[in-house]
């Protein structure tokens, strides 16, 4: 599998002694089942990714699943800190966030049950909040949908699962569905 298995788009690859390998090409099912150019291209380059050695720097999947706990827990650190800015200039703060260990699903098709630790931002609503379900349909409207999930009556964000490029944006869905 292209996705699960190397973090690129998603193909079925067939790998096996030539002959079986000639004898799938050569049936009728062959070219409906065949990869697209485009698709074929981002296989290409992610393989090439592996070759050179650069697989957990360059593909996201293994980026965010090499990154090392104390530098996840410092990014939820910030992510805490800008929105304690943000309830500082407010007056009556509906919402506490805090930043604590947690677990990151990996993934279900090729590792499932597995996780990985973690650090979250545990988006607490408080009195007169509206509940961390209001909270999350609130994140999914936002011009930037969030996902995140609930535990314990809690918002959980993961920074495991955001791109160091997607915080501002992640940061502005929180700013608005907690305003």
């Amino acid at each position: 599998s292209g996705d699960k298995l190397l973090g690129g788009p998603q193909a079925g690859i067939i790998v096996g002694r030539r002959e079986l390998v000639e004898r799938l090409a050569r049936h009728p099912l062959a070219r409906a089942v065949r990869i697209d150019k485009l698709s074929l291209a981002a296989l290409t380059a992610t393989l090439a990714h592996y070759r050179r050695g650069e697989a957990e720097r360059e593909i996201p999947v293994w980026r965010m699943l090499s990154a090392a706990p104390a530098e996840i827990q410092q990014r939820a650190q910030s992510w805490q800190a800008a929105l304690e800015q943000d309830d500082g200039e407010r007056e009556n703060s509906a919402s506490r966030c805090i930043v604590e260990p947690s677990r990151s699903a990996i993934g279900g098709g090729s590792l499932p049950g597995e996780t990985l630790p973690t650090f979250v931002l545990a988006v607490a609503p408080g009195e007169g909040g509206s509940g961390a379900d209001e909270l999350l349909r609130r994140l999914r409207q936002q011009p930037t949908p969030v996902i995140a999930r609930i535990e314990d009556g809690r918002a959980l964000l993961d920074p495991r699962t955001v791109a160091p490029d997607e915080e501002p944006e992640l940061l502005a869905a929180l700013r608005n569905a907690l305003a």
